[in-house]
C-alpha cells in the first residue's frame, strides 16, 4: 500500500519552480534588476542578457530577450492580472538554454508554454516550428501557442497557457535549448524542475483506494482462511 501510495504521491527532491518572480535579470547594459509580478516601472526589461531565479540559469544566446510583467500590459486590465514571464523575438535571439548554476544535472519535467507564433501580438498560425531540445539531442516539436496570456494585442481573446508534460528525456540533463525555424514570439511563464509528476486525477484516485482496499479483503481473507 505504501508503495502505491508513493506513486500516487511521489516525493520530490531539490525541487524547483521558476515563475519569473523574484528572481534577477542581467542586462546588455551590465546593470542587474530584481523581477516579480509587481514592477510598476518599468512592467518588463527588453535587453536582458541572462536571468537567474533559485541556482537556475535562463540565458538568451546571440542576443536579448524579454523579463517581466509583459503579458496583458496592452490590454488595459488590473495590476493584479499581470504575471511575470520571459518573452524572445526569434529573428533577435539565436536560442534560449536552460542550466544549473553550480553545473548540475536536472529533470526538466514541464514547462507552461505562453507564447509560440509567427506574428507577434496575434494567434498562432499552426505552422509555427519552434523546439526543445535537451543536451542528449533528443529534440521535440513545440506546439503553436496564441501570444499572450488572456488576451492578445488587438483585443481578441487567446489560448492561456499550455502546459507542456516532458518525458524522460529531458532528466539527468546538463542543459535544455529552445530554438526556432520560424516563430516570431516565444514565451514562458513558468518551468519545473526536479518536480514530482503532475498529481492525478481524484477518479484515479479512488480507483488506486478500491483495488488496495480489495487486495487488503483478499489477504485478509486468506490469513483468515489458514
Amino acid at each position: 500500500m505504501l508503495l502505491a501510495l508513493g506513486l500516487v504521491f511521489p516525493a520530490s527532491s531539490g525541487a524547483v519552480i521558476i515563475d519569473f518572480n523574484g528572481g534577477t535579470a542581467f542586462l546588455s547594459t551590465g546593470a542587474s534588476v530584481s523581477i516579480s509580478d509587481t514592477m510598476t516601472s518599468p512592467l518588463y526589461y527588453s535587453n536582458v542578457d541572462y536571468y537567474i531565479e533559485n541556482g537556475v540559469k535562463f540565458d538568451f544566446i546571440g542576443g536579448y530577450g524579454t523579463v517581466g510583467r509583459y503579458y496583458d500590459s496592452f490590454a488595459g486590465h488590473s495590476s493584479t492580472e499581470f504575471n511575470s514571464v520571459i518573452h524572445a523575438h526569434w529573428q533577435e535571439v539565436n536560442s534560449m538554454v536552460i542550466s544549473m548554476l553550480d553545473g548540475s544535472v536536472f529533470d526538466l519535467n514541464y514547462i507552461d508554454l505562453s507564447s509560440n507564433s509567427t506574428v507577434g501580438g496575434y494567434a498562432s498560425t499552426g505552422t509555427e516550428l519552434s523546439y526543445i531540445t535537451a543536451s542528449s539531442g533528443h529534440s521535440e516539436l513545440l506546439p503553436s501557442s496564441d501570444w499572450g496570456i488572456d488576451y492578445l494585442s488587438n483585443g481578441a481573446q487567446g489560448d492561456g497557457i499550455e502546459r507542456l508534460l516532458l518525458g524522460s528525456e529531458f532528466d539527468a540533463v546538463s542543459y535544455v535549448s529552445f530554438t526556432s525555424d520560424n516563430a516570431y514570439c516565444f514565451g514562458l511563464d513558468n518551468f519545473y524542475i526536479n518536480e514530482p509528476a503532475p498529481m492525478p486525477e481524484p477518479s484515479i484516485i479512488m480507483l488506486m483506494g478500491t483495488g488496495l482496499i480489495g487486495l487488503t479483503l483478499v489477504s485478509v481473507k486468506r490469513n483468515q482462511a489458514d
